[in-house]
């Protein structure tokens, strides 16, 4: 299954939410979601927080991945995200991924 593209923007200091229906069983803790500035990076500059939840499901869905950024760690610029599920130590299927462009903005900082 190849990963849904999901391009995400943000003034600094917005918090982002995406909801991401899932059509089978996982836990809280096989799921990671970062941001990094670069693709090969191995530092990333935030981490997602990830809640499951089995509330209100959509026909087909198992689960609902709930990711959630306060995209006041970030500076402006552009960055890429993705959403995997894990085994253990290591990767098994990318399920989401993207780029986040974070703006500047003019009454965010202060009146």
């Amino acid at each position: 299954m190849t990963p849904v593209k999901h391009n995400l923007s943000a003034i600094k200091g917005e918090f982002i939410t995406l909801t991401v229906g899932y059509n089978g069983e996982v836990e809280l803790e096989d799921l990671f979601s970062c941001v990094r500035k670069f693709i090969q990076d191995d530092h990333y500059e935030a981490k997602f927080n990830i809640t499951v939840s089995k509330d209100n499901l959509a026909a087909g869905e198992s689960c609902r991945i709930i990711l959630s950024l306060d995209t006041n760690e970030l500076h402006a610029g552009r960055y890429v995200w993705d959403l995997f599920i894990w085994a253990g130590s290591r990767p098994v299927k990318c399920l989401v991924k993207g780029q986040l462009t974070i703006l500047e903005g003019v009454s965010n900082r202060g009146k």
